[in-house]
Formats: structure tokens, sequence, C-alpha cells
């Protein structure tokens, strides 16, 4: 009866071989998840012109690069608040890149950038807390879900107009990234964005960013351009800005996998 023996150098590359598979089957998925809130039909004030539509194109498109996409049209606070809870609970745990994109009014108090519901009515600096969603809301639920990358998206800095608000700057306030976070402004802090009319179809800020983000190129690139095209259609009037903290690359398409026809970037 022969005995079979392993050579040490054949052991050996069976355990880099284990080792491999292990490291393999524990890497971390690209799951992509996003909170897409388009406000625009404001109870209070004069309606926007395209917030939802930009909302609206943009979940198409985010749900065409592999983002499972929580959407908001119209929402009121409880809306958003709920919406906010729906996202952690998808994000818990599974080390994902979490996307939050908002077009509607936003505005700044005591540094700190509120996105506004539809609902909202703030006569007073102390109403806004209560009647706004504070963008630390969403940047608490990322963290509080373990995610491995954030991006924030706010195209968000229309005029105020609650103009009771004392205290209340110019567009929204500026905010340093948290670790492994992209944030990308509109426009430059205390600054406004253009909404656009409702011939264009969409903001200024996002027509730009709806097609770059489906061309294949890195995150940063993605932004660049967008800045760009932006100053140049506003003839400086208005710039987009960018705060980043990101460690590890990203790309929203890689050029792999996945596919964008002519049609669809006519289409966004």
């Amino acid at each position: 009866m022969k005995t079979c023996l392993r050579t040490p150098l054949k052991q050996a590359a069976i355990f880099a071989s284990l080792l491999s598979a292990g490291a393999i089957a524990q890497a971390p998925e690209d799951i992509r998840v996003a909170l897409v809130v388009g406000n625009a039909a404001y109870a209070n004030v004069p309606a926007l012109a395209n917030p939802t539509n930009d909302a609206k194109a943009m979940s198409h498109a985010l749900k065409k690069l592999g983002f499972n996409v929580v959407d908001v049209m119209d929402g009121k606070r409880s809306d958003m608040s709920n919406a906010i809870q729906r996202l952690q609970s998808q994000l818990q745990g599974k080390r994902a890149v979490a996307m939050l994109y908002y077009a509607g009014h936003g505005l700044q108090l005591d540094w700190r950038n509120y996105m506004l519901p539809v609902d909202a009515n703030p006569k007073s600096a102390g109403d806004v807390p209560k009647q706004a969603i504070d963008i630390e809301e969403v940047v608490k639920a990322f963290k509080a879900s373990g995610t491995r990358m954030n991006i924030l998206v706010l195209d968000a800095c229309r005029d105020n107009p609650f103009a009771g608000v004392a205290g209340s700057g110019k567009g929204l306030a500026q905010m340093d990234a948290p670790a492994g976070t992209y944030l990308a402004f509109a426009t430059a802090p205390g600054n406004v964005a253009e909404d656009g009319d409702e011939t264009s179809g969409n903001g200024l800020y996002t027509q730009f960013l709806l097609k770059e983000l489906q061309r294949p190129a890195s995150i940063e690139s993605v932004f660049k351009r967008v800045r760009l095209q932006v100053r140049q259609k506003s003839q400086g009037r208005q710039i987009p800005w960018d705060s980043t903290s990101l460690e590890e690359e990203f790309a929203f398409n890689d050029g792999k996998k996945f596919t964008f026809t002519l049609e669809d970037y006519q289409r966004e």
C-alpha cells in the first residue's frame, strides 16, 4: 500500500491557494445605494422649475450605474426622514458606497446646511431645525451604517425664499468632507446656483452632471469636467465646488461593467 506524501512545496502552494480564495470571498462587493430627493412644489413659496426633473433623471441614471435608489419627489419633512431611515437599513453592515443627491431649496444657518421639504414654512431661525432636514443627519446615517465611501451632491443653492429667517446666509455653508467622503456643491459656498428654466428640463449643474457621471472616468474627473462646463455656460456666474477626503479609487462608470448609448446621453 502506497502512502501519498505532500512535499513542503505542494503544501505551501495549497495553503496559498486557500488564502487567496478566502480573500476573494471576503472582499466587499460593489454595493451602491443612493437617496435621491427632488423638491420643487413648495406649498408656501413659489415652486421651482426643475428639481423633480433633475431628481427623476438622476434616479434613472444611477439605477443604470448599479445603485439601489430610494426616491423622494416633492417630499414633506416626514417623507424625507422616513427615506433616510430606509436608506440606513439598506446600508447597514454592507460596507457600501452611499450617495445623497438633493435638488431643491436649501439654506445655511449657524454654519449648518439644511434641505427644505415642500411643507417647510419657517418664520424664524428657531423654526429651521424643526422644519428642515440637516445634511448632517444623512452623514450620521452613513457613518452609523458602516459605509466604506460616501458621496453627497447638493444642487440646493437657490435663493433663500424664506426672508424672515434672520441669520441665514446666502447659499450653503462650506463643509469639510469627513473621512471617505466626496462632497459636491452646485456652486461655491455662499453663492447661488441657477435652476434653469422649464424649457431646459434640468438645472444648469445637473444637466452636465447627468452626462458626465455616465462617461468612463474617475469621480474626481467627473466633477472637474462638470465644473468647467458650468463655469463656461454661466459665463463665470456659477462655479461648482468640491471637497474630498476619499482614500480609494471610485468611478461611477469604469468603462467595463456599465454601457451607455448615445440615446442614453441625449435622454439624460
